[in-house]
């Protein structure tokens, strides 16, 4: 199917289609008829990477610390990064508040309702400007995003992946095509449910209210649409995580920009290699290695190893439990004494969280 083949006659049918279908099957999700640009902005960054269900509750308690966008763009950054905890990505919640700043401080709080303005924005692509677009100002704006992309490519049974460019322009050709004039915010999330729910990886085509205008189930072609790009195999990466404490505290760092989990609170790490033992009472070799770090230190134990995946790389994390006895710290990132109590008011990643718990856990 070419965008030339899509005429209007086929755009009015497919549009009544997934209407009518979306009357009756659409998600019953708790921001239906959102028109505030604010909430609606926040919510379509944090679906990015992220599923409906883990994105709810996290709404909820960013709302709940940021009601409106001027309390955003106020806060301090640690603050802002504290209630994105646990989300990941964390460059989607500083790209949120230098947005939260500029719309504030240059645009008086007015947002505009154009995407290409809206585009100017830090962190805001295509889809999220269609999106705010349509869903807060019910303007015609065409969206893709994971869902609609499987649709689109099924619909036009495409032979390019959706990854690479000549893929994704055919896609948004296709999407400014057909997203309606009215009501363009409901028939947007209609597209959206449609993918969620029907044409998924496995898709349901015998439930599918547009499968007879999918060329890719006419041909036959279904299962092998989208066409799938090759991911490099994740690389592995063998870290230690220091937890020095010294009396009630534990020495925390905060993690430089633009490096993994920049911006965030988190233990020392170490590239662990094969001179570091693990199944001897004492490792001499972890307390020489970070006596170049400065520190005099008493091994303690180790704590429960484990595997944490991040973008292309997948962690391996022993933490290791130290004692403070003297020096001064000389690494790289900057850090500080923190209070054990203290800790659970630090940003820090998901994977640094986990041992930061088990931390408290054995100190009580």
């Amino acid at each position: 199917m070419d965008e030339a083949v899509v005429g209007s006659e086929w755009v009015s049918r497919f549009r009544r289609a997934v209407r009518r279908w979306y009357a009756r099957a659409g998600r019953d999700l708790p921001w239906i008829g959102e028109r505030d640009p604010y909430r609606v902005w926040v919510r379509e960054i944090m679906l990015q990477q992220t599923t409906v269900k883990a994105v709810v509750p996290f709404l909820e308690r960013f709302f709940d610390r940021f009601p409106r966008i001027e309390e955003l763009a106020a806060a301090d950054e640690q603050d802002v990064l504290r209630a994105w905890e646990g989300l990941g990505y964390y460059s989607r919640a500083r790209n949120l508040q230098a947005a939260a700043k500029k719309i504030v401080g240059e645009w008086d709080g007015i947002w505009p309702t154009g995407v290409v303005e809206l585009e100017s924005l830090p962190g805001v692509g295509r889809y999220t400007a269609g999106a705010i677009v349509s869903f807060a100002f019910d303007k015609p704006g065409p969206i893709v995003e994971a869902n609609t992309a499987r649709l689109y490519s099924r619909l036009m049974a495409m032979t390019l992946s959706p990854a690479v460019s000549a893929g994704r322009k055919r896609l948004w050709a296709l999407a400014e095509r057909i997203v309606p004039k009215k009501r363009p915010g409901e028939f947007n999330q209609a597209l959206i449910d449609l993918g969620a729910t029907v044409c998924i990886s496995e898709p349901r085509c015998e439930e599918c209210p547009v499968r007879m205008s999918c060329r890719a189930l006419e041909r036959g072609e279904v299962a092998r649409i989208p066409v799938k790009t090759a991911r490099a195999a994740p690389t592995d990466l063998h870290e230690l995580v220091l937890v020095v404490r010294r009396e009630d505290a534990v020495f925390l760092v905060q993690h430089p920009a633009g490096e993994r989990w920049g911006g965030l609170w988190g233990f020392p790490r170490l590239q662990r290699d094969t001179g570091v033992k693990m199944d001897t009472p004492e490792s001499q070799s972890v307390v020489d290695a970070v006596s170049l770090l400065g520190w005099d230190v008493e091994f303690r134990g180790w704590f429960k190893a484990f595997r944490h995946s991040v973008t292309r790389f997948r962690l391996h994390l022993q933490p290791v439990d130290l004692l403070w006895s003297d020096g001064e710290w000389n690494g790289t990132s900057s850090g500080e004494w923190v209070s054990i109590n203290d800790v659970d008011t630090r940003p820090m990643s998901v994977a640094e969280r986990r041992v930061a718990t088990e931390l408290a856990e054995v100190s009580k």
